[in-house]
């Protein structure tokens, strides 16, 4: 056998390498787009039935120092998704929902030590609710005080990323149990019902096994 006879065996095996590459990562961009489609419609309808019969939610948000919010109800949704081009054709890169869960309660704090403010401060921070902070400050102007507004209102915010390189959906889920970010990583063969199912009941506040696909730390996709 001549060189010419080894190089083009050699480029026949590159070729079929190719190909079958090829036709996993296709294989790979189907699956997920078809997952990221039944996500979406499975979310989308489940937030237009929450919108008609207004839950409210069992857990407990808890902010330290400042309150706990109890029996808030469902107040409002949004869904949307974006789509990127991949080999001359449109994919879902990304869908985002959120949740409003409210009442009408409203916590104020009036504190005058500046250690305290600050803590009730990062605390409100690191919670990431809306508030309102008002400055107390005497004649020379110099702030003595501040008052603390804070409504009792958490927003459940989702964001899900198609993952087409490894074949899975990744979730960045903000005050889904309480009040915190968890990341899931779920393999998109493993979308099915019974996964959206488990999804759903965490999101109301029920019992759900969704926790099984948490990861630690943030994914390379969220950073």
């Amino acid at each position: 056998m001549g060189l010419l006879d080894d190089l083009k065996k050699q480029a026949d095996l590159v070729k079929t390498q190719q190909i079958h590459q090829q036709n996993l990562q296709g294989d790979k961009l189907k699956l997920v787009e078809d997952k990221m489609k039944q996500t979406f419609q499975y979310v989308h309808e489940l937030l237009k039935q929450l919108a008609v019969l207004k839950p409210t939610s069992p857990l407990v948000y808890s902010i330290p120092g400042v309150a706990d919010f109890r029996n808030l109800v469902f107040g409002e949704s949004f869904i949307d998704y974006r789509k990127k081009r991949i080999n001359d054709k449109e994919y879902f890169d990304t869908m985002h929902f959120f949740v409003k869960w409210a009442s009408p309660d409203t916590v104020v704090l009036e504190k005058d030590m500046p250690p305290v403010m600050q803590r009730i401060r990062e605390s409100l921070w690191l919670s990431k609710v809306k508030f309102v902070e008002e400055e107390k400050k005497n004649a020379k102007g110099f702030v003595i005080g501040a008052k603390f507004t804070v409504p009792a209102a958490v927003l459940t915010d989702i964001v899900i990323k198609a993952d087409h390189e490894q074949a899975r959906l990744q979730f960045q889920a903000t005050h889904l149990f309480g009040l915190g970010v968890e990341y899931f990583t779920v393999p998109a063969q493993e979308v099915a019902d019974d996964m959206l199912e488990d999804f759903a009941k965490a999101l109301i506040g029920q019992q759900s096994e969704i926790r099984k696909y948490r990861v630690a730390g943030v994914p390379g996709t969220f950073r």
